[in-house]
């Protein structure tokens, strides 16, 4: 059977996916990603390297050699080929989080799939998979994505398996980071950028054009706090490109007044495990990265929006971030005070949080284990093989 990983970025799940097929002698495996050269400089490739061929998403050359390889099943997660990379589809998600994805990207989904399987996802398509980390996840997509139920299947999270068992520990990654991540403790800060900016302030309207100067003053605070308990902060952001340029100026000219602060962006750092594993603690304003904490049972802090408060979400055209317009889905798959962590409602919360999370490593263990338990189905290191044998179903269909 011949499996194309088509990839946004080699991260998580289609990672820990596309490493387990690599391993298998009857399985002939593709991968097609964004960022390779960066994803090759990294601890996950030297330690574990693919024996597959691999492609960077956007070249001329890479059309044709996907026509050429003739893959049984395509392997996605948020984005599809445009042309007709194979006739089975298996769709990942990009993480199990909160935030929910507006009306017009799952029809634009659903067309993507009908594409390339010929079947609207809406009905029973014996030629497409949607994997699920668990009920709570199948309902969505079936209640309100209208994925027909039978495409749907409930596997778990495949990057569990390798956050269970990692190919290298904090010990091995030691010269990797250019902060001595041996010595401190660690403050991991994950950036989504769906929200314009990071602070509470961006949950009212109106604010998505106003100066970014809440979000500099917050990270000041921030790690300023992690600073006062001898700690280094990775700060880990998206893409360069998804930034002002005066909003990354700020922060790096903000880095190198504490100098023990690591920026690392998602397309120059993609190994993010190692992030995970290194770090003692994390805060996020509700990035689904944060769920894999859980599987720790490490300390996390949320930025959560105040209740009942308005969300509006971003746009990225033509570099700038742009307000999202009013959407017919729910602007929140999993409610934001359902979290594994503590929850913060400002910059004072958040700072109190992040004390007690530094000084007290197991506050949140026990509910990061219920937050798995709710919702993610056999964090039991098999998740992979699961998955691998509902792909031999799935290559068996005519």
């Amino acid at each position: 059977m011949r499996i194309l990983v088509w990839a946004t970025t080699l991260q998580a799940d289609i990672l820990a996916l596309a490493l387990s097929l690599d391993q298998r002698d009857d399985i002939e495996l593709m991968v097609v990603a964004e960022g390779l050269s960066a994803y090759l400089r990294q601890p996950i490739a030297a330690v574990r390297p693919m024996r597959a061929a691999m492609h960077e998403r956007d070249e001329d050359a890479t059309r044709h050699a996907v026509e050429r390889f003739r893959a049984d099943i395509v392997v996605c997660d948020n984005h599809f080929p445009a042309f007709a990379a194979a006739p089975r589809v298996c769709s990942l998600w990009h993480g199990l989080g909160w935030k929910a994805r507006p009306g017009a990207d799952i029809r634009t989904y659903c067309r993507a799939v009908e594409r390339l399987t010929g079947i609207d996802p809406t009905k029973p398509n014996p030629r497409f998979l949607a994997q699920c980390y668990a009920e709570p996840d199948r309902l969505w997509r079936t209640e309100q994505w209208g994925l027909a139920p039978e495409n749907c299947r409930t596997i778990g999270m495949a990057f569990s398996d390798l956050l269970k068992s990692p190919p290298y520990g904090k010990e091995d990654l030691a010269s990797y980071y250019e902060l001595d991540i041996g010595a401190r403790k660690n403050v991991l800060v994950n950036v989504t950028w769906h929200y314009g900016r990071f602070v509470p302030g961006t949950w009212k309207p109106g604010l998505l054009a106003a100066p970014f100067d809440s979000d500099i003053q917050f990270f000041d605070a921030l790690f300023s706090r992690a600073h006062d308990h001898g700690a280094n902060v990775l700060l880990c952001m998206h893409d360069r490109k998804r930034y002002e340029a005066r909003y990354l100026t700020a922060i790096r000219a903000l880095a190198r007044r504490f100098g023990r602060v690591a920026i690392r962006h998602k397309d120059e750092f993609p190994d993010n495990l190692t992030d995970l594993l290194v770090a003692d603690a994390m805060v996020s304003n509700l990035s689904s990265f944060v769920t894999f904490m859980y599987v720790l049972g490490k300390p996390t802090v949320h930025i959560c929006p105040p209740p009942n408060a308005r969300v509006r979400f971003t746009r990225f055209h033509r570099s700038r971030l742009r307000a999202r317009g009013a959407d017919d889905q729910p602007p929140w798959m999993n409610d934001p005070s359902d979290n594994g962590g503590l929850s913060a409602f400002d910059d004072d919360g958040a700072l109190t949080a992040l004390d007690r999370a530094l000084a007290e490593p197991d506050c949140c263990r026990e509910r990061a284990h219920a937050w798995v338990g709710r919702h993610v189905w056999r964090p039991d290191g098999h998740t992979c093989e699961r998955l691998q044998q509902a792909l031999r179903a799935l290559g068996e269909v005519a």
